[in-house]
C-alpha cells in the first residue's frame, strides 16, 4: 500500500509542474524592465522564504547573480548540461544558449535576504560580425564569446574614465556594485547594483568614476544588435 501511494504522490507531483509551467518572462517574481526586439532584461527579485513558480528558460540569456551568500537553490525538472566557458569565466556572471533543451525549473529562497538575479535573453537571432574585442590596459576581462553575445567584467579605477569609440553593435552596461551616484555611462548615472545603461551602435561611450572606490560592471556586446536596428528602421 506504501508504494502504491509513494507512486501515486509522485505522479501527481510530475503531473502538476508539467501543467504550472510559464515561460520565464511571464512569472511572477521576474519583473520585464526593458525590452526593445534585440534584448528582455528581466529583474528578478525572491523575498525570504518565498519560491517562484515552475517556468521555461529556453531563450538564449546571461545571467547575473546580484546577491551574495544568500541561501536560494533550484527544483531542476529538467535542462542541458552547462559547461565552464573558459578560465575567466564568473560564476554570478554566465551565459546559456539552451540551444538543445530549455532548463524547467523552479527558485527558492530559503534566507533572511532577498535573492536578486538579472537575466538577460537574447530575443533575436540575426547575427552580425563584431568589431575586434575591446582592449583597455587591464580593464576590461572577457568572460565569455558566444554566438548572440561577447561579454566582459570591467573594473574602473577610482578618479578615471574610459571613453569607447563608436563600435558596430550596441552595447548594455550594467553596475555590479553600489556607487551612490558617482559612476556616470553618457551622462545617465548608474547608483546601485544592476542598474544598467543601454546604448546603440554608432555611439561613442564615456565612462566615468568619481568616486574614491573601484567599481566593477559588466557589459554584454550582442553581436546581433546594430544589424537589426537597420533592419527596423522604415
Amino acid at each position: 500500500m506504501k508504494k502504491n501511494l509513494f507512486f501515486a504522490v509522485t505522479d501527481s507531483i510530475l503531473y502538476s509542474a508539467s501543467v504550472a509551467q510559464v515561460q520565464v518572462s511571464k512569472e511572477p517574481r521576474h519583473h520585464n524592465i526593458f525590452e526593445n526586439g534585440h534584448v528582455r532584461i528581466l529583474d528578478v527579485h525572491i523575498p525570504p522564504g518565498d519560491t517562484t513558480q515552475i517556468h521555461v528558460h529556453s531563450t538564449p540569456s546571461v545571467f547575473l547573480i546580484l546577491t551574495n551568500n544568500v541561501k536560494a537553490g533550484s527544483q531542476v525538472i529538467s535542462e542541458e548540461k552547462r559547461m565552464k566557458l573558459n578560465t575567466a569565466d564568473d560564476d554570478n556572471i554566465f551565459f546559456d544558449g539552451f540551444y538543445t533543451q530549455p532548463r524547467i525549473h523552479r527558485v527558492w529562497n530559503s534566507d533572511t535576504l532577498e535573492y536578486h538575479v538579472m537575466d538577460i535573453e537574447l530575443t533575436n537571432k540575426n547575427y552580425i560580425i563584431l568589431d575586434s574585442p575591446i582592449r583597455w590596459q587591464d580593464a576590461f576581462t572577457l568572460l565569455f564569446d558566444e554566438k548572440p553575445v561577447r561579454a566582459y567584467r570591467v573594473n574602473l579605477q577610482a578618479n578615471s574614465s574610459i571613453v569607447l569609440r563608436e563600435r558596430t553593435s550596441d552595447i548594455l552596461i550594467v553596475l555590479l556594485t553600489d556607487s551612490a551616484g558617482s559612476f556616470h555611462v553618457n551622462g545617465k548615472s548608474l547608483s546601485k547594483k544592476g542598474d544598467y545603461n543601454y546604448i546603440q551602435s554608432g555611439i561613442d561611450i564615456r565612462m566615468n568614476n568619481e568616486a574614491k572606490d573601484l567599481f566593477y560592471f559588466y557589459i554584454p556586446v550582442p553581436y546581433f544588435l546594430s544589424m537589426i536596428l537597420q533592419s527596423d528602421m522604415p
